[in-house]
């Protein structure tokens, strides 16, 4: 079930503030969950490229465990955990077999999930380029793939967040989002603002924002994503924050910056709201 709500307006001011955590880019955890607990962050997203993290290898599990720990010791909660993307994770796959073999490993992080109480997963629905020729037939693949992973969510108690993305990736318009979650009621949307280039974030999600679970917060140059702090790009922020809100969304506001300053985005957040405030007097 979304936990944002429809009916009323929700209050930026009251969204807490979270951060994607790059698993292969920790050097000391303890001294980065210090700085992120003095900055105010309250959630993580947990992120990793499975060439160099290799969720599967057990002392990389064991690793996430004793970093779970910690971090929920300093107040630090996982709010989602980002589930890998590329050739072998790409539940688009219109090869019936290579498909399933990537969705069962899905799974398998799924389970994971459910062990270490998270309690919402990111999910691509593809990997790029994909052919235009091609495109129906990935959409329909995909949609096969969501429908199993609903199941397993529902069993679990877990979210599907399925994120729209760039350039030819599946997802890439509020149009094509919406016939993927023609594949469950159950499943919904992370919105990644920086990766809306076809169509302006606002316009997204005024159209699909009943069914945005989570966001990644990034700003870009309006051609392709950059990753960049809010406000450096062509984002319209109060706008996004303005039909968020009228969504309903509760939060957390997640950023997803590249090389990121723990107080840097603190002091981001602050900014974004001051600037909303000030216009929505």
């Amino acid at each position: 079930m979304n936990m944002n709500s429809v009916n009323h307006r929700s209050n930026p001011a009251l969204w807490p503030i979270g951060t994607s955590y790059r698993l292969e880019a920790v050097k000391q955890a303890d001294e980065d969950l210090e700085a992120l607990e003095r900055a105010g962050i309250r959630y993580l997203e947990l992120a990793w490229r499975n060439e160099q993290f290799d969720m599967f290898d057990p002392k990389n599990e064991q690793f996430v465990d004793s970093l779970i720990h910690r971090a929920r010791a300093r107040d630090l909660d996982i709010w989602t955990l980002h589930l890998p993307y590329g050739l072998p994770w790409d539940i688009s796959n219109i090869n019936t077999q290579e498909r399933n073999e990537a969705v069962g490993r899905h799974l398998r992080l799924l389970r994971l999930a459910h062990r270490w109480s998270i309690g919402t997963v990111v999910l691509h629905p593809s990997w790029e380029p994909i052919q235009e020729s091609e495109r129906r037939e990935r959409l329909s693949a995909c949609k096969l793939a969501l429908a199993v992973f609903a199941e397993e969510a529902e069993r679990l108690s877990i979210r599907i967040a399925v994120e729209c993305l760039p350039r030819t990736c599946l997802g890439h318009t509020s149009d094509e989002m919406a016939q993927l979650m023609e594949a469950s009621d159950l499943i919904g949307i992370c919105c990644d603002v920086n990766h809306l280039v076809q169509e302006p974030p606002e316009a997204f999600i005024q159209k699909m924002g009943d069914r945005i679970f989570t966001v990644h917060m990034s700003d870009n140059d309006g051609q392709d994503e950059r990753h960049w702090m809010p406000g450096k790009g062509v984002i319209q922020w109060f706008a996004v924050l303005q039909e968020l809100a009228r969504a309903g969304y509760q939060g957390p506001f997640v950023f997803e910056v590249r090389n990121f300053i723990a107080a840097e985005l603190k002091d981001c957040w602050i900014r974004l709201l001051d600037e909303y405030n000030s216009t929505s007097e």
